[in-house]
């Protein structure tokens, strides 16, 4: 069975996530549906757990561009990955889950746009088409566990370590095993040498620029959504707690027009929607 050393530089790209074994078949992609100080632990336990069990790499995705670039980087680097395990909660304003299904049965077009996703900016600009058509043939299968958003259960497949072990395991047999409907087994690693791209331009592009110009303030409405109570009463003189954060993400509505947020039990999601509008 072919396997190769990743190359000098491998994983080219920082990010949320950990190295294990190089040799691994296999990468998980667990969804962030959270901002980076409020990451729930049972996330961190299930990239823990993928590591620990032999998975190449494992980490958290969180949004449906830079990120998806910055991981198809560090697989293309690594030969010996050809399945990924994606779980964890979807998000529900990136769908960076989605995304990367798409992404895989659909492929992009001339513009690197990820056809047949919802997400609101499914554009890969800072990296070659040849990297993203390398990535969809080394992959043989990316093994959906993902779950809805806002579940909670951690007994349910995509939120579950025993699972996600089961998953790794899986992808590690010399003979072909059934798992929750996928076909799985070690079957070496794809027959070209590894591609070691770094994403530079993402350093020159304005932050504008990279999620399309006239978006900005609905993706930022869409990140605030995320922390706020989300009944739509309508006290705050929205419609729904969507129309209100995408109104605090164009200056037109104050924290102050939102009642609930005064409550006890959101005095974290209060201070946290101050530190990011400022």
């Amino acid at each position: 069975m072919l396997k190769v050393k990743p190359p000098e530089g491998y994983p080219p790209e920082e990010g949320r996530y950990v190295r294990g074994n190089d040799y691994s078949p296999v990468a998980v992609c667990v969804i962030l549906d959270t901002f980076d100080f409020a990451i729930p632990p049972e996330l961190n336990e299930l990239v823990m757990v993928s590591v620990d069990l032999g998975a190449a790499l494992s980490g958290m995705l969180q949004t449906e561009n830079i990120g998806l670039e910055k991981m198809i980087c560090n697989i293309v680097a690594n030969p010996n990955i050809r399945y990924i395990v994606l779980c964890g909660r979807e998000s529900a304003g990136h769908l960076p889950g989605e995304s990367l299904l798409a992404l895989k049965e659909n492929g992009v077009t001339e513009t690197k746009q990820i056809v047949g996703t919802r997400a609101p900016t499914p554009h890969l600009y800072n990296i070659p088409l040849e990297l993203i058509e390398r990535f969809n043939q080394q992959i043989v299968s990316v093994i959906n566990l993902l779950c809805q958003p806002g579940e909670k259960d951690t007994k349910v497949p995509g939120l579950s370590p025993e699972v996600i072990k089961k998953a790794v395991g899986s992808c590690y047999q010399e003979e072909s095993v059934l798992f929750m409907g996928y076909r799985l087994h070690d079957i070496g690693a794809y027959p070209e040498p590894a591609m070691c791209y770094k994403i530079a331009s993402k350093l020159t592009r304005s932050q504008e620029d990279i999620l399309q110009p006239g978006k900005s303030k609905l993706n930022m409405g869409f990140m605030l959504h995320k922390l706020l109570p989300k009944t739509d009463c309508k006290r705050c003189g929205k419609p729904t707690c969507l129309a209100f954060a995408i109104g605090l993400a164009k200056g037109k509505s104050r924290l102050e027009e939102c009642p609930i947020l005064d409550q006890p039990e959101f005095a974290a999601n209060r201070q946290a929607l101050a530190k990011l509008l400022e």
